[in-house]
């Protein structure tokens, strides 16, 4: 297996499918990132964008399964081309909630809904429109702030990682009717969130605690959106 993303899910997720047996063979990460000491047994390869490692890829892969969680990239034809199957964990309900987890998040508190969750879904040619494996739900409480929402897709995203690990190239699930109709949630979203000051939940929606040091490009917008 090769994992492919940042932070703190995708050197969980190695670490966890190192322990159950599984073989990692490469981890992908953006180049600059700190890998961390533990992570020195598995072959890291820092890069600005996935598709150029495609050759790395092709090489090391030893059951064609690719797994990216936490990615900020975005897969293309050099890596969609080589016949691998390539799966995402994505920190929201699919296909409501397409784009970056943390805008969508926001976007959920803004929008009062009473539950969110996270995706495991086949990756395809278009951002987060591949067909779904698995979709996990949780309660939203009504006084969640985007800190904490944040947090708790965190986890939910390692839980659905780890509860899969036996069978992540399994066929996807028959699709139902969607829960949520589908939008993107990118930074065009992003840029637009001051629009809704007069949102009661406005306040939350935009409250990153403790991640703001973590997402600086989101502090700031949000800071601007504050007037």
């Amino acid at each position: 297996m090769i994992l492919v993303g940042s932070g703190a899910l995708v050197w969980r997720a190695a670490d966890h499918a190192a322990s159950a047996g599984k073989t990692v063979d490469a981890v992908i990460h953006p180049r600059g990132e700190v890998v961390p000491a533990r992570a020195a047994r598995f072959e890291c390869v820092g890069t600005d964008d996935v598709n150029g490692v495609a050759d790395v890829i092709d090489a090391v892969s030893s059951d064609r399964l690719v797994c990216s969680t936490g990615n900020p990239f975005i897969f293309r034809e050099p890596v969609l081309e080589l016949g691998l199957t390539i799966v995402n964990v994505h920190g929201a309900p699919l296909p409501g909630y397409r784009g970056l987890p943390v805008v969508a998040a926001a976007f959920a508190i803004l929008r009062a809904e009473v539950e969110f969750g996270v995706t495991l879904h086949r990756v395809d040619a278009g951002i987060d429109t591949g067909a779904v494996i698995e979709r996990r739900m949780f309660p939203m409480p009504a006084d969640v702030t985007l800190e904490e929402l944040s947090m708790a897709v965190t986890q939910a995203c390692h839980d659905i990682f780890m509860a899969n690990l036996g069978d992540l190239d399994r066929p996807p699930a028959p699709e139902g009717p969607p829960a949520v109709s589908g939008e993107y949630f990118g930074r065009k979203r992003l840029a637009s969130i001051g629009d809704h000051r007069g949102n009661p939940n406005f306040a939350r929606a935009i409250e990153l605690g403790v991640l703001g040091d973590y997402y600086p490009e989101y502090a700031d917008v949000f800071a601007s959106a504050r007037g």
